[in-house]
């Protein structure tokens, strides 16, 4: 009875001998689809008591078992499923079941996932003053989401799985010139698809301010500095639109900062240039260089070239430098066409204060007219002035006449500006075209002096006012008689014309001398007349 009893105790201490069949085989690796795979069941058969136990090898994507092992007895089953794999790389897991005789390994298998991507929209504008934004991310796998620019935020790990949204704010921009940035998405790893969502963002004029904006500066050569205002890192550059502005150093910079420049010695007129930043506009004006100084050197006979006292109603050529134009300016006549004016191209002729009719202005030499009103002086004092600014004053002396006889080549000598009357009209005498002895001559010349009735200044002579002194000629060393002394009809006051006949016991010649004397005055020597 104890024996039996012993046995019966002993029982359990002897050990007990477990087989174990697995289903299906572990030796035939499992390959699911990267979209994932249903559940599947994993059976063990053993006898009732017999432990086993199973486990993942910490693969989370192998849904049913934990890395845990879950401990079993007996014949049992548990259930398996495998994730979409949201990643384009394949991956690889394993299922574990150890029993008393050993382990046995399932090898999951899945490939990587083909990854798409759309965003939509694909950009949008941000004003200067920036905002806030969203887009959306169209994807069949894990996703993620970063800003390229720092201007452009996105909150911190922004990252998704299919489809989703990415929201992102704008700073504002502090600059003149826009800009562009964009946030990169990009679905599944670093292998997988990659697009950007691109941000371009205005910029503003009103970023940037100038000091000063205008400025005017003297005619002599300077230097300055231009201050600039505008966003930090903010990039500008400028240039200047004339060849005197000119920028000294750096033309460019980011954010606050100045910009040296040096402006040219001016010797002309005013002018106006600009440095230029964008739309911004330096604009500098500079003072005219001072004018040169008027300079009158010589007065002359406007005929004979002639220098000492001058006559009223003469005509006299005045020379000198910088007294008018650079190119020469002809007469110019009052707007009822009865006289010429006594300003021409801003240029003045002054005896004792009194402006002169003017026939030609330049810088060298100026023709004008002495005006009457010298009639009865001892002297004058004669004044050029050009655009305001006034020559030197020259004091020459007057007298009643000063005859000059004015010649074809304007030289004072030689062929006289005679005209020959033939009865039936005029024409010049020449060698070629010679005066008949006993015919009427026409002898123009200047220095006169005074009219009977008095001529007005710059006056077109509408008749023949003659002489108030007594004229005589002399042609070839006899004397001719005079038939006329006085006004050139139709020609401007103090121009003198001479009507004469030449003497009939003249020698004839090419170039007989021609003398006229009015009052105690007498003309040049060398003045010739073509007798036949």
């Amino acid at each position: 009875m104890k024996l039996l009893l012993f046995l019966a105790a002993a029982a359990p201490l002897l050990a007990q001998t477990c087989s174990y069949s697995v289903s299906p085989d572990p030796a035939q690796a499992i390959n699911v689809s990267p979209s994932g795979s249903p559940d599947s069941v994993i059976r063990v058969t053993t006898s009732d008591g017999c432990p086993w136990h199973y486990s993942t090898d910490s693969q989370s994507w192998i849904l049913g078992p934990s890395a845990t092992a879950t401990q079993v007895s007996g014949s049992s089953s548990f259930t398996w499923s495998a994730a979409a794999n949201l990643q384009p790389a394949a991956r690889q897991g394993k299922i574990l079941i150890v029993t008393n005789d050993g382990a046995r390994t399932f090898t999951i298998n899945q490939p990587g996932q083909v990854c798409t991507l759309a965003l939509s929209p694909t950009s949008a504008p941000a004003g200067v003053q920036g905002g806030t934004g969203t887009f959306q991310v169209q994807t069949n796998c894990a996703w993620t989401a970063a800003s390229t620019q720092a201007f452009i935020t996105v909150p911190p790990n922004t990252a998704g799985t299919l489809n989703g949204a990415v929201s992102y704010t704008v700073a504002a921009n502090l600059c003149v010139a826009p800009r562009s940035g964009a946030i990169r998405a990009q679905a599944g790893s670093s292998a997988g698809p990659l697009q950007q969502f691109q941000i371009n963002q205005d910029g503003s004029p009103d970023n940037l301010t100038l000091t000063p904006t205008s400025l005017t500066v003297p005619q002599a050569a300077s230097d300055g500095r231009l201050g600039v205002t505008t966003g930090s890192g903010c990039p500008w550059s400028a240039f200047s639109d004339v060849s005197w502005l000119q920028i000294a150093g750096a033309s460019s910079g980011n954010g606050n900062g100045g910009l040296a420049y040096h402006v040219l010695a001016n010797t002309g007129p005013p002018r106006s240039g600009n440095i230029r930043l964008g739309t911004h506009l330096f604009a500098v004006t500079q003072q005219a260089a001072p004018a040169p100084a008027v300079q009158l050197t010589g007065i002359e006979n406007a005929a004979s070239g002639a220098t000492g006292p001058v006559s009223p109603g003469e005509i006299v050529s005045l020379f000198g430098s910088n007294m008018g134009p650079a190119i020469g300016v002809a007469y110019q006549l009052s707007p009822d066409g009865r006289s010429i004016t006594s300003t021409l191209a801003g240029v003045e002729v002054l005896f004792d204060g009194v402006a002169a009719p003017l026939t030609f202005v330049s810088g060298t030499q100026i023709n004008a007219v002495v005006p009457y009103f010298a009639s009865g002086k001892s002297s004058t004092q004669v004044q050029v002035t050009f655009q305001s600014a006034a020559s030197n004053t020259v004091q020459v002396p007057v007298q009643d006449a000063a005859p000059g006889i004015f010649t074809l080549d304007n030289s004072g000598h030689g062929a006289g500006a005679i005209l020959n009357f033939d009865g039936s009209g005029y024409s010049v005498n020449t060698a070629a075209n010679p005066a008949a002895r006993g015919s009427f001559v026409s002898i123009y010349c200047t220095g006169g002096g005074a009219t009977t009735p008095a001529s007005a200044d710059g006056a077109i002579t509408p008749g023949a006012p003659p002489l108030a002194q007594s004229v005589t000629v002399s042609i070839g060393g006899l004397d001719a008689k005079v038939a006329y002394s006085g006004g050139a009809p139709s020609f401007i006051a103090g121009l003198t014309q001479i009507n004469a006949i030449v003497p009939p016991g003249v020698t004839p010649g090419p170039a007989v001398p021609v003398v006229v004397r009015i009052g105690s005055w007498q003309s040049q020597d060398r003045v010739t007349l073509a007798v036949r």
